[in-house]
């Protein structure tokens, strides 16, 4: 994954309103270009290793500052940590340089008991 050139990389997010951006929409965002503060991306949408989806986000990135957050690490739960999803959400971060990364802190997973 190539790092994007833009203005919106060495933007900091500024202190308003942005919004979350659903991949229906991006094609749109990135045609139209409406006046949007910052956007708010789900990590986990963007793990591919390529593709039109991870190519999408780059474009709409390279125009507006970004923030990730994550839904799918489950730090709240008793398994370990997913070695495998930290690795992609660090090369996620690398390649799209965003403002700010967050994530849920949800009992997302656990030990699985048979019905009774």
């Amino acid at each position: 994954m190539p790092f994007v050139d833009g203005a919106a990389l060495t933007r900091p997010i500024p202190a308003s309103a942005g919004i979350g951006l659903r991949s229906p929409h991006q094609d749109r965002i990135a045609s139209e270009r409406p006046p949007l503060a910052w956007l708010e991306m789900h990590s986990e949408n963007y793990f591919a290793d390529g593709g039109a989806q991870l190519e999408r986000h780059m474009t709409v990135r390279s125009m507006y500052p970004l923030s990730l957050h994550g839904v799918g690490m489950s730090l709240g739960s008793t398994d370990a940590l997913d070695r495998e999803h930290l690795r992609r959400l660090k090369r996620l971060a690398g390649c799209s340089e965003p403002a700010f990364i967050s994530e849920h802190l949800t009992w997302g997973s656990g030990p699985r008991h048979p019905p009774q």
